[in-house]
């Protein structure tokens, strides 16, 4: 059998300097962030020669590309890669003795304000990927989005950087936002962590392990307030996720019960997927990836399936690769949705439904999220409703002197849908 081999592919302003510096690599790391962080690379080098320091220093604008390769990983004929993405150069340290270069990269774009200029702001009438598009255009960059889009009636971005107001936004709106490859890439957290697990790590493939499970950070529920905009009534919004007394309040503003039901239960998800979490180190592998699930076997009642929050791959000069894993245990949302009058009134929507597949005339009061809810079992799949029934929504908002229905943000009452 073949010998099993793991190794960097280094590019180094678009030429491949692999060979040239092998020589001089004492150590490389590429650190993959699910959301929340850009990702980041560093490459360790011995600067005896002085070049690091001297006729080979980074210059502003200098960018790396780099790609993990296993070959007969875990058989013969098993090679694989993993393209760590485009990094800018953005920390230099140098120490001794011995003499060390450390260069590090980030996916940031560092080129333009993105996460310099602090911005003040009013976004009205749009969407949270309407105004992720406008960011991702200023910076330079593209985007990919396949996460459920929302309607953003207004929202300030107060003396906040793109950078830092985009992660916020998409963190209000439990959607997932990471810096990958000259991208703003975001997802649905949610349906990640609803998909199965790809792979499973038994207690006996870790070098080492931690796993902390702190019950006071568990609520079961959450409550917002928010003002109705047709009636300018302050009401409240509560969601449970079980039965239980320990609430969530909310202190931040919402706009309407779609976006109250939007905000509360990112914030209560946010809250709970701290309340148990696993630090592993494994052998290293390109199949370890941030945003993908995985079961943990072996660790007792600890066992479950978890969501990969962050993977820092290590390797070193002599062929030692490894892998630490950062993840959290994936919750698993269910409950009753409670929408509050300050009366003392409540209607529940029902968290599921099996009356899909007919039509339905909106009435007062409605919203799609309302609807989808309904009929669907979750309000954020209004999608599903509108995208078949677009052309009577905007036909009905245009009558009513709206240029168009914002994606469904506007709905009318004796408006025919289909549900799908």
């Amino acid at each position: 059998m073949q010998a099993r081999q793991s190794y960097v592919v280094v590019k180094y302003n678009g030429k491949d300097i692999s060979k040239t510096i092998t020589d001089y690599t004492e150590g490389f790391q590429y650190t993959d962030n699910a959301s929340g962080k850009a990702d980041t690379v560093k490459l360790t080098l011995n600067d005896r020669s002085g070049k690091w320091s001297g006729s080979w220093f980074p210059i502003q604008g200098d960018y790396v590309e780099t790609t993990i390769r296993l070959t007969n990983w875990s058989s013969e004929g098993d090679n694989r890669k993993f393209n760590c993405g485009f990094f800018l150069l953005d920390d230099m340290e140098f120490s001794g003795p011995p003499s060390i270069a450390s260069i590090g990269g980030i996916s940031t774009p560092i080129s333009t304000d993105f996460n310099v200029t602090q911005k003040s702001k009013t976004w009205k009438k749009t969407t949270v990927k309407g105004i992720l598009e406008k960011i991702a255009a200023t910076a330079g960059i593209g985007l990919y989005f396949s996460g459920q889009d929302y309607p953003i009636d207004e929202l300030e971005q107060s003396g906040e950087t793109d950078q830092a107001f985009a992660f916020k936004l998409c963190s209000s709106y439990n959607l997932a936002m990471k810096l990958y490859n000259r991208k703003i890439v975001v997802f649905d957290q949610t349906d990640y962590e609803n998909k199965k697990a790809g792979l499973t790590i038994k207690k006996t493939q870790c070098e080492s392990w931690r796993i902390k499970r702190k019950m006071t950070k568990a609520y079961d529920g959450v409550s917002i307030s928010y003002t109705d905009s047709k009636t300018e009534k302050t009401l409240k919004y509560k969601y449970m996720m079980r039965n239980g007394s320990r609430i969530l309040k909310l202190n931040e503003s919402a706009e309407s019960l779609q976006d109250a039901e939007i905000k509360a239960k990112a914030k209560l998800l946010e809250h709970n997927r701290s309340c148990q979490t696993a630090t592993l180190k494994v052998k290293g592998d390109t199949k370890y990836i941030a945003s993908k699930c995985c079961n943990l076997s072996g660790f007792g009642k600890l066992d479950g399936k978890y969501y990969i929050d962050t993977v820092t791959h290590t390797k070193n000069p002599r062929g030692g690769y490894s892998c630490s894993l950062e993840m959290h245990l994936c919750i698993v949302v269910k409950g009753v949705t409670v929408a509050k009058v300050d009366s003392g009134k409540t209607t529940k929507a029902a968290s599921s439904s099996s009356t899909a597949g007919k039509t339905y005339t909106i009435v007062s009061g409605d919203t799609l999220w309302k609807i989808s809810t309904k009929f669907l079992g979750n309000g954020s799949k209004y999608m599903q409703i509108y995208n078949p029934n677009s052309g009577v929504i905007e036909a009905a908002a245009k009558s009513h002197g709206k240029s168009s229905s914002n994606n469904g943000h506007w709905i009318y009452p004796g408006t025919t849908l289909n549900i799908p």
